[in-house]
């Protein structure tokens, strides 16, 4: 208010008739607005027009909506021309696609739809339509009939303009989001230079993939070689690859009269890595799991050994549909296939029962007057382990050595509030001094067993803390077979 009407109308007494409006008086003009103009030979309606003297009107909404109009400079010396008549008939069409989420279906869980996204530069209003695709089970035309619409985040009564469409932008229209990938139109290209470059979008072919090879399968004959473990054997395994999903699955084929009643699924159908990242039993060391590599059809064929979670199955032959699919679309040859019955993998040890043939039972060679003599000669000690891990510095073991055939087995009994139970540790069978060195081929013998002595079983350091009174005595009565046993005794 201006304050020469403010100061006037505080010095006046409040009484009726002296409360009249002061302002009227410094109008600047008190023409009347109209609502009806002509312009062009044009007649135009205006119902936002202000009151007399240019001040706004009760009840109206002055609103200063921005079209796209705004975004042109205005010519200076010529009449402007309105948008309707310049911009007649002149769209601009953008490409993109949004994101629809599925619901009613399990192995769906998204939706990417591609829409065509058509802007009118007459009066700013947007259509949009999706393009209509055969057997696709989804209706699709019109998606929003032309109108102007509304920006979410703008001003009152603000709808979206020229500006707000770039390659890379994401329109929000109606609680989706429509991002924008590209456009075809020279008109806008020559108006806005800084329009970025198409912009491309991952296409989702699974669908696609499923379609077209749905029920077509490679098979694959493998072997898997397990008889460096105990009472293990060659396993014959079938492998079957679907080209739908480039998932496998490994079945195993047992032979008649085997006596194996578990069930033939060795591996469920999945996607197989090549690469597992193994962790610590103890968790002190976790390992990050490395991005994940799966096997695919090209990684596959005769004579290629795969990693099945630590496990070498090596494939040796296939059926003739899979020859025929590497043929086609490889032009891969497949080569003869591997014997099964003449496949050999193992390494021969000289202390290991070697691998006889079935219902043949062959004696295991051992001195057999050594096993005449300490028959039942039983040697127990009591063994820690060698380590600075607070996990396993109280575990306590039982090493026994059985003096008739040099073999060592170690048990771990339980411990009260410990959290480990009473379980096996080492099978029986003679344990060499250096398993990694081919050279070395020695193994414990009752020189290497004393109060004191430090034992690698396996890559696990022990150390000898006791002995039960049987062994100390045994020990006592055969100085000659533990030479070590009496030096650390003379040494203490």
């Amino acid at each position: 208010m201006d304050p020469v009407y403010q100061k006037l109308q505080d010095n006046l007494p409040l009484l009726p008739g002296n409360n009249f409006d002061l302002q009227k008086r410094f109008l600047p003009n008190f023409r009347k607005s109209h609502a009806f103009d002509k312009k062009r030979d044009i007649r135009i309606i205006n119902d936002k027009k202000p009151g007399i003297g240019g001040v706004p009107l009760p009840f109206v909404e002055q609103d200063n909506v921005k079209t796209s109009i705004s975004a042109y400079p205005k010519s200076e010396g010529t009449e402007s021309i309105p948008a309707w008549i310049a911009f007649d008939r002149k769209v601009l069409r953008f490409y993109a696609y949004f994101v629809e989420d599925v619901h009613e279906r399990r192995d769906e869980r998204f939706r990417i739809r591609k829409v065509i996204i058509y802007f009118y530069l007459e009066d700013d209003s947007v259509h949009i339509v999706e393009p209509k695709i055969l057997n696709s089970g989804i209706p699709q035309s019109d998606f929003l009939r032309r109108h102007k619409v509304p920006l979410p985040d703008g001003p009152k009564n603000q709808h979206y303009t020229v500006l707000d469409f770039n390659v890379g932008k994401v329109l929000k229209i109606y609680s989706r989001d429509f991002v924008v990938i590209g456009l075809i139109n020279i008109l806008f290209k020559i108006i806005f230079i800084r329009m970025q470059a198409k912009r491309p979008y991952k296409a989702d072919l699974s669908f696609r993939k499923f379609l077209e090879n749905d029920r077509h399968v490679l098979r694959f004959y493998c072997i898997w070689d397990d008889r460096n473990s105990m009472f293990g054997d060659k396993r014959k395994l079938i492998l079957h690859y679907y080209l739908s999903d480039d998932t496998i699955e490994i079945l195993e084929h047992y032979p008649q009269n085997s006596g194996r009643i578990e069930s033939t699924q060795f591996l469920k159908r999945s996607s197989l890595p090549k690469k597992v990242a193994l962790q610590d039993i103890n968790m002190e060391k976790c390992k990050e799991s490395p991005t994940n590599e799966y096997y695919r059809d090209y990684d596959l064929g005769i004579g290629v050994t795969l990693d099945v979670y630590n496990r070498k199955i090596v494939i040796c032959d296939c059926d003739e549909f899979t020859r025929n699919y590497y043929y086609e679309k490889y032009g891969i040859r497949m080569l003869e296939n591997v014997e099964f019955e003449k496949y050999d993998n193992v390494e021969d040890e000289s202390y290991e029962i070697p691998p006889a043939p079935p219902l043949i039972e062959k004696p295991v060679a051992r001195d057999f007057q050594k096993f005449i003599n300490w028959e039942h000669v039983i040697l127990r000690y009591l063994a820690v382990l060698n380590t600075d891990k607070q996990l396993d510095i109280d575990r306590r073991f039982i090493i026994t050595y059985y003096l008739e055939d040099d073999t060592i087995s170690v048990y771990e009994p339980q411990q009260r509030n410990s959290g480990i139970i009473h379980t096996k540790f080492l099978e029986r069978n003679p344990v060499k001094k250096e398993p990694n060195n081919p050279n070395n081929q020695d193994i414990y013998t009752t020189e290497d067993f004393y109060i004191g002595a430090q034992l690698t079983l396996w890559s696990h350091p022990f150390v000898i803390v006791g002995a039960d009174e049987f062994a100390i005595n045994f020990m006592k009565n055969h100085p000659q077979m533990f030479p070590k046993a009496n030096e650390s005794k003379e040494n203490k």
